[in-house]
């Protein structure tokens, strides 16, 4: 495959693969929305950030995905308007953290939830998920507010230049690759040991907990497989960044290969629903259900009700 097909396939990729991944990724946040509103699942501090994750994946997708189908046959407006530029990339990498910190945030709970210390059940309710949520939300879009201000546009291209652009990919190494991921590990790996060591007479308890366990383990398994390509462009690109005699053909493949480290990064937001379905018996039950209900109540009585005259 020749260097110079790669900004072709480039293209294609997001004309087609991100057109799945959009439609996909709504309309399996939109079902998460609905199945965490549910009495079954609100009464839970998971319920409230599986919700806001789904929240949070559906305003990443219109946010970081719409204006790629826009500059399939426009030019990128964030190369020509200098507020532009200093927002688009602020809302991705902010929605991005938010996604990820929510994750981090549930498998707190998660570990929480399987402790019999009384003190640490009265921090795992539903008013306590929500404020941290909020909170968590705040603090993402303060630590990231030196991206709108350093920001610019050169040459007609806008970017991170100089020496902030190296230190750009070291906070992004650090607040993305590293942070989310280590904290998702410990706490995942302390409640599946906390889990199997609760009494037998707690059957049904752990039963809840393990399914509500395995969503997030399977969130966590994502974040972590999208991170490692991610990161690893990122400290290529800060070695490499004061290397100025690349050619042509090493740009092009350096481009797609960024560009293929951010198509997997999109999973985080658009995969949530799917995974939930495929581990956990009860959410996959409970949503079938839904679509059994929702057929007999819309579907079957507009058949069976037909006018007199017809």
């Amino acid at each position: 495959m020749s260097a110079v097909n790669l900004p072709y396939i480039q293209k294609e990729m997001i004309q087609y693969g991100m057109s799945i991944y959009f439609v996909l990724g709504i309309v399996g946040n939109i079902c998460n929305c609905m199945m965490f509103t549910r009495h079954l699942y609100r009464r839970t501090p998971s319920s409230i950030y599986f919700l806001s994750l789904s929240i949070f994946g559906i305003m990443y997708l219109i946010w970081s995905i719409v204006p790629n189908f826009y500059t399939l046959n426009h030019s990128d407006p964030a190369n020509q308007s200098l507020f532009y530029c200093k927002v688009k990339l602020y809302g991705n990498h902010c929605l991005g953290l938010c996604l990820r910190y929510v994750v981090v945030f549930a498998c707190i709970d998660r570990f929480f939830a399987t402790r019999t210390d009384v003190r640490l059940h009265s921090l795992i309710t539903v008013q306590m998920a929500t404020k941290l949520v909020f909170i968590m939300c705040a603090i993402c879009f303060v630590i990231a507010i030196h991206m709108p201000i350093l920001k610019t546009i050169k040459n007609g291209v806008c970017n991170m230049f100089g020496l902030y652009a190296i230190i750009y990919s070291f906070y992004q190494i650090i607040v993305l690759a590293i942070i989310p991921p280590v904290l998702m590990s410990i706490f995942s790996t302390l409640s599946i040991r906390s889990l199997h060591q609760r009494h037998g007479n707690q059957a049904r308890a752990r039963q809840r907990d393990r399914y509500l366990m395995r969503m997030v383990i399977a969130e966590v398994i994502v974040n972590i497989f999208t991170s490692i390509p991610y990161s690893s462009y990122l400290v290529y690109g800060a070695v490499t960044y004061h290397v100025v005699d690349k050619s042509v053909q090493r740009l092009h493949i350096e481009s797609f290969i960024s560009f293929l480290t951010i198509f997997l990064i999109y999973l985080i937001s658009a995969a949530p629903f799917y995974l939930f379905v495929l581990t956990s018996k009860t959410f996959r039950n409970e949503f079938i259900n839904i679509l059994v209900a929702c057929w007999k109540k819309y579907i079957l009585r507009s058949v069976r009700i037909v006018p007199l005259n017809e």
